[in-house]
């Protein structure tokens, strides 16, 4: 009698290319803790503008054979505009990468897991400034999420819903004036969702209870 073969379906996965190592260290962050097996976390260190980002990100994603690529990028860290975002939106979708950004860079999807700014901010510092009085020692400098802020994005986690609410709220506030939304993380987490299922953090919670504990 011949056996039955038994089909399984490949195992879908997810590409995260970044501009920066901040970007790269807080995927990262989220890759572990929620045990992302699926999700690799690239920080491209080498590059001329975000076109190339584009096109290196295309190049990786058909290497590996990944099922989303995304490109993470701050456009001040960029030191571009809404408007050169747009002109490579095209050429983007036809590489099949889709662009995650912030405007004007990371540190603003950790604000909004917290407040919603009345107004676009375009000043990181003014950012940076609103996140050390929730956290002290805070910096966007990469040092910080390989010290004081290992955890950070754990300790962010328990607020992602009202993040997403309030990212939401600000690109209403932007987008008029900008022409493009202030992020797209919300797309770039849903799909992260969708490819690597719901998070497992059972582990890791129990570990930041007992570091706050102990602290």
């Amino acid at each position: 009698m011949a056996r039955k073969r038994i089909s399984q379906k490949p195992r879908e996965t997810i590409l995260v290319v970044t501009a920066t190592e901040a970007e790269a260290l807080y995927f990262s962050q989220m890759r572990k803790d929620c045990r992302y097996s699926n999700m690799t976390v690239v920080w491209q260190e080498t590059f001329n503008d975000l076109h190339q980002l584009i096109g290196i990100t295309a190049r990786m994603r058909t290497a590996g054979s990944y099922t989303s690529a995304w490109l993470v990028f701050g456009l001040a860290d960029l030191g571009i505009t809404s408007a050169d975002v747009k002109k490579q939106m095209e050429y983007a979708q036809r590489r099949k990468v889709k662009l995650g950004w912030n405007n004007p860079s990371l540190p603003l999807w950790y604000l909004l897991h917290m407040q919603v700014p009345r107004s676009f901010v375009a000043d990181p510092a003014i950012i940076e400034g609103a996140l050390k009085n929730q956290f002290p020692t805070f910096t966007s400098d990469p040092s910080f999420l390989l010290s004081d802020g290992m955890d950070f994005h754990l300790r962010l986690y328990s607020a992602k819903s009202k993040a997403a609410v309030n990212a939401s709220s600000y690109n209403q506030v932007s987008e008029p004036a900008l022409g493009l939304g202030a992020t797209n993380m919300i797309a770039l987490l849903n799909d992260i969702t969708d490819i690597c299922g719901l998070a497992d953090l059972s582990h890791n919670q129990k570990q930041l209870g007992m570091s706050r504990k102990n602290g």
